[in-house]
């Protein structure tokens, strides 16, 4: 068996790593079997040079053996993947140049791409290093020793395709830290225009058991792109049987071919619990607020946020929505959890979680005199209160508690400004990924 990784075959105007990918399968199933689901791995997404979604992606080709699930469908037939593979191993090189030849065709001229084909993975620290930091030459060298690979145009992709076979569904071998995505693919005639899926359908997917991401509580949907690439529609969910049994109501424009990919997004794996040395990183804190909340030219929200390593603004900008009254909502001494990018100082919300409230109060209005009815005046900084007309003095009432309007819990924008790798605060209360693999027998 052989894994093969790619990235960098993109750009912000088209094209699509993962519409490559599927070429690539197209390609070389007549003569392979595909192993395992295909791997869609998202990146640091602070990285300066990303394209859109900063997604590498994973296969592998043997010799399937054992059980087979249904994961695509191409003009051809259905495609599937076997849960194990024989023990015999393709020519690594010339499979490179197989793949070589599919991504010089189908890869935008301004993109980097990378190709590695190997018998085994890197290790998994790649991948923390590429899905929270930059991967530096020397960790890159040391990965690819032993591997196929080329990169084209300057090769910047070869990174990203290290990095996605080094993902490992499992975290700590216990559990499958992973989501679902399904993914349809336009007739190549189409590429550039309108897609044509209807708010109504995206609505009655929205429904199918375990998705999330397919549209914004306004009901606009968040799961059709709007860049002139090969997808039609992108639906997410914990599970894969529930994607595959339920993307037939999207309509009416239909994919000529789609793909189930087992993904990284929504496991919040790019975020550390530190702030790093350097900028271009995101991140996870615990502190509490320091000031109320101002709105800035923009509509967008600024405070300041202390934690245990000093303190920094939390922005949340205009396009996420509703989420800026959550912040409006914020006091001073409330206990946070927030994530997101941090740059100059800014941390750039993605989502928080309410973990203590504190006190609400309110100055109470100027009291009553006692002796003749009047209203009452400040008689100076805790002085009390006054009486104009007949000069009798009035003890200061206690401040008046208030109940905040907020409750303790995970907040965060809608699905459309919602970045890949971010898990939607409806799901923080369930475990990170499915519980179950698609294939009985998966280990990695």
């Amino acid at each position: 068996m052989l894994h093969v990784g790619i990235d960098d075959t993109d750009s912000l105007n088209g094209g699509c790593t993962t519409w490559v990918a599927l070429r690539v399968i197209e390609e070389l199933l007549p003569d392979f079997d595909l192993i395992g689901p295909p791997r869609l791995v998202r990146l640091n997404p602070d990285v300066p040079w990303k394209t859109r979604g900063n997604g590498a992606v994973a296969l592998a080709f043997g010799r399937g053996s054992g059980e087979s699930t249904r994961v695509g469908e191409l003009p051809g037939g259905p495609v599937f993947a076997h849960a194990e593979a024989a023990p015999t191993t393709p020519d690594a090189e010339a499979l490179l140049e197989r793949v070589l030849a599919i991504v010089r065709a189908e890869a935008r001229p301004s993109a980097q791409p990378g190709v590695v084909v190997s018998e085994t993975r890197p290790p998994e620290g790649l991948y923390w290093q590429g899905v929270r930091g930059i991967v530096r030459d020397t960790q890159l060298r040391e990965a690819l020793e032993g591997a196929a690979h080329a990169g084209l145009n300057g090769g910047r992709g070869l990174a990203g395709a290290a990095c996605a076979l080094a993902w490992s569904p499992r975290s700590g071998g216990v559990a499958l830290r992973c989501s679902w995505e399904l993914l349809g693919y336009r007739e190549r005639d189409r590429w550039g225009t309108p897609r044509e899926i209807s708010a109504e359908s995206v609505a009655a997917v929205a429904t199918v058991e375990k998705t999330f991401g397919c549209r914004d509580p306004d009901g606009s949907p968040a799961m059709v792109p709007h860049s002139p690439c090969p997808v039609l529609w992108g639906l997410r969910g914990l599970e894969p049987a529930p994607l595959t049994d339920g993307f037939a109501a999207l309509g009416p424009e239909q994919p000529e071919r789609w793909l189930l990919w087992q993904t990284n997004q929504a496991t919040d794996d790019h975020y550390a619990t530190a702030l790093p040395a350097e900028g271009g990183a995101s991140v996870r804190l615990t502190g509490n607020v320091a000031a109320a909340a101002q709105s800035r030219r923009g509509g967008h929200r600024f405070f300041p946020f202390r934690f245990e390593g000093g303190e920094l603004e939390c922005a949340a900008f205009e396009p996420s929505g509703d989420f800026r009254h959550v912040v409006d909502m914020l006091a001073p001494g409330d206990e946070l959890e927030v994530c997101g990018s941090v740059e100059a100082g800014v941390l750039k919300l993605e989502k928080l979680r309410v973990v203590t409230l504190a006190p609400r109060q309110r100055k109470p209005p100027n009291p009553a005199c006692p002796e003749c009815g009047a209203r009452t005046h400040s008689a100076g900084r805790d002085a009390g209160y006054r009486c104009r007309p007949c000069g009798t003095k009035v003890a200061a009432p206690a401040p008046e508690s208030l109940a905040p309007k907020l409750a303790p819990g995970w907040y965060d924008p809608p699905a459309s400004a919602r970045r890949h790798l971010v898990r939607p605060a409806r799901l923080m209360a369930a475990a990170p990924g499915s519980r179950r693999p698609i294939f009985k027998t998966e280990t990695a």
